[in-house]
């Protein structure tokens, strides 16, 4: 099929990256760090007009869009450019063998070309933070923002497109066609956020190419409030971890199981708490956001229809707004417990014994994390042994995805590969080993023809010899 001279221009991307980059070896330090910092000056630079984008995409108040996108994003360009230089530091060692004595050399070294898709829900974060780690370890990168959210995509490809190359960084919007052909073509690396579903059609487009991939996805993270784990602090931090974004967040509380002992004291809290943040008509507050999609707010809407309304559930299509919802009494099986809600809708569901609630089934264990209330260590360490998720939170909700220090990633269904901090660094490089060796003496008996005397000194002397 003949291609569009545009299409051309995306499948030539990755080409011409990668030439580049091999024709001026891989970036120096004061290189890499010099992109970062220009990174941070667009986001200074433009962040009034990157919070407005925000508000039209999502309805997001500019605390929200400056705290969870800009700062946190900026954040990490300074953990990063404080530590480059000890990460790309070669790790050099030594080792006496039986006649030589053998160096080895490990340096990082970029991928090449790495294709960076973000997510709707965070378009700026989840766009620029993989881009990050992707520029500090040496890669060249394409960004390809949701078309979702078309303001803040519009204004990524503007300002990023205008302060790099794009044999360095470009961005390039476009709908699921133009994402297609991006991860069809030969890239060295594709970091993907989204969708579980979205996920599997990219690795197995990259699969094609035999590209490897990174995929930060979601799942159902489960929050428990046992007795001992109930306080007013506990159900503010659940509650604004739930409905930040409108609750269209990865990592936000999914479902709640609390205690039967305080479960009609936690759904009084609740109420009393969501009032107390966005009033009595959330929908003329500022504070609280929007829907992304026409798509997703019916999708969001269905699961309100499934259990018993407690607070909220109000609604307005036109202005895609869903009221801060908690829901109760759903039935087994329901949608709404087996999917992700990624949505203002808290399931709450009573349990009376901690170790039946974890071999019940209703608990994603490879959910992207996990997260727990309580003042019982037995019961946390519980918990955690239950879970497989890479990142387990007690007592607080969200806050350690805002860390460079904490590796972010999925397992299973919620993704595979993580990064943040060095081990973004360390996902978007390899290792690359320089070995030689200075003999002083040459063991003749590895050579043909074998002889049961020198298999005898291989198995007496083979930590030396080998």
């Amino acid at each position: 099929m003949q291609l569009m001279p545009e299409e051309a221009f995306l499948q030539a991307l990755p080409v011409r990256q990668r030439e580049d980059l091999y024709s001026t070896g891989s970036p120096s330090l004061k290189t890499r760090k010099e992109q970062l910092l220009k990174l941070k000056t667009i986001l200074l630079k433009h962040e009034e007009a990157f919070m407005e984008a925000l508000h039209s995409d999502l309805g997001k108040p500019a605390f929200e869009s400056f705290s969870s996108e800009i700062a946190v994003l900026l954040n990490e360009i300074d953990y990063v450019c404080r530590h480059l230089a000890k990460w790309m530091r070669p790790v050099r060692s030594r080792h006496l063998k039986m006649g030589y004595v053998e160096t080895v050399n490990r340096n990082r070294h970029p991928h090449g070309s790495v294709l960076i898709i973000g997510s709707w829900n965070y378009p700026l974060q989840l766009s620029l933070m993989p881009a990050i780690g992707a520029i500090a370890a040496g890669n060249r990168c394409v960004i390809k923002p949701s078309e979702h959210a078309p303001a803040t995509a519009g204004l990524l490809e503007e300002v990023m497109n205008a302060a790099f190359t794009p044999e360095q960084v470009t961005v390039v919007t476009g709908d699921a066609r133009t994402a297609s052909l991006l991860t069809s073509s030969r890239f060295d690396l594709i970091f993907f956020t989204g969708s579980g579903e979205t996920g599997k059609l990219v690795a197995e487009q990259a699969a094609g190419q035999l590209t490897p991939v990174i995929l930060e996805l979601g799942g159902k993270n489960p929050c428990i409030i046992d007795e001992k784990g109930f306080s007013e602090a506990a159900i503010r931090d659940i509650v604004w971890g739930k409905f930040l974004n409108a609750g269209q967040t990865c990592i936000a509380p999914d479902t709640l199981f609390v205690h039967e002992s305080i479960f009609e004291k936690t759904l009084n809290e609740l109420s009393a708490v969501i009032s107390a943040f966005y009033g009595d008509r959330p929908q003329t507050n500022g504070d609280y956001g929007r829907i992304c999609t026409d798509a997703h707010f019916q999708k969001v809407l269905e699961f309100i229809r499934q259990g018993d309304v407690r607070h909220g559930g109000t609604h307005d299509r036109d202005d895609r707004f869903i009221a801060p919802t908690v829901v109760t009494d759903m039935d087994p099986g329901s949608p709404i417990l087996e999917e992700e809600i990624f949505g203002p809708v808290l399931p709450v569901i009573p349990y009376t014994d901690l170790n039946t609630l974890l071999s019940s089934g209703m608990i994603q264990r490879d959910a992207l994390t996990g997260y727990m209330f309580s003042k019982d260590k037995n019961g946390i360490q519980l918990f955690k042994d239950h879970m497989q998720s890479p990142t387990i939170s007690v007592n607080q909700v969200i806050h350690h995805a805002a860390s460079p220090h904490i590796a972010f990633g999925g397992k299973g269904r919620s993704g595979y590969g993580a990064y943040h901090g060095k081990t973004g660094f360390l996902a978007f490089s390899y290792e690359k080993t320089d070995y030689s060796a200075h003999h002083f003496i040459r063991f003749r008996g590895k050579f043909p023809p074998y002889s049961e005397r020198n298999m005898k000194a291989l198995k007496k002397l083979r930590k030396w010899l080998l």
